[in-house]
């Protein structure tokens, strides 16, 4: 079955209206990521489209409100850092090394995204969730998986006797407290502040070193 020139030219533009559609979308996602992370949670939609250089109702094109831009912006991290967890958690080597890497592995993904950071950093702060957040519950749902990750290896770690013993799920909690206790220092401390001296002022081997007092056995 023969298509005809009129149809492709209509599927070729199709084609080319929904990716100028994501690329939009994407951009708006970008632009209300700084708002939200430099003004708050209180940043209007204005601000976000004036950010974006797109109109109030361009935005409302893509979205019904700031409550589904707000949890578009967290849910598009979500996956990826979920991805890098696992991926820590989940490869060779010692319990405690292990834990290790899960460090790095948030401590390079929030760094690389710190706008993100202050923006998962306020919500968790306000925990009422105070705006209709639409995705509340997957925010919820979204922090649990990163703490069962991580208590997935203290259980191994315990039942190797590399790791010294508790609950998997408070020690998974207070590993998780130690590292945002950090990473918000070099984000809001240090980082946003242009510190050359970065790496002095801020090292991540201190990091190490406390997860290594706080968490591994000693032998």
């Amino acid at each position: 079955m023969r298509i005809g020139k009129g149809t492709r030219r209509a599927s070729l533009k199709l084609i080319r209206r929904e990716q100028q559609n994501e690329i939009s979308r994407a951009h708006i996602l970008d632009a209300a990521e700084r708002a939200f992370a430099e003004k708050g949670l209180g940043a209007t939609i204005k601000e976000i489209a004036e950010a974006a250089e797109f109109s109030v109702g361009a935005v409302y094109l893509f979205f019904e409100g700031k409550d589904e831009l707000l949890a578009a912006v967290y849910e598009r991290h979500a996956d990826a850092f979920l991805q890098a967890m696992r991926a820590a958690a989940g490869g060779a080597g010692s319990a405690p090394q292990r834990l290790h890497r899960i460090f790095d592995a948030q401590f390079d993904y929030f760094r690389t995204h710190p706008n993100f950071y202050k923006l998962f950093d306020q919500l968790w702060r306000v925990r009422s969730w105070a705006l209709h957040f639409t995705s509340a519950e997957q925010g919820s749902l979204w922090y649990r998986q990163a703490l069962e990750i991580v208590a997935g290896v203290f259980r191994e770690g315990m039942a190797s006797g590399e790791l010294i013993g508790g609950d998997p799920m408070v020690h998974s909690s207070i590993f998780a407290n130690i590292i945002a206790a950090f990473i918000s220092h070099w984000i809001y401390e240090v980082a946003s502040k242009g510190n050359a001296a970065i790496d002095r002022l801020a090292p991540p081997g201190q990091v190490h070193a406390l997860l290594e007092r706080a968490f591994v056995s000693p032998h």
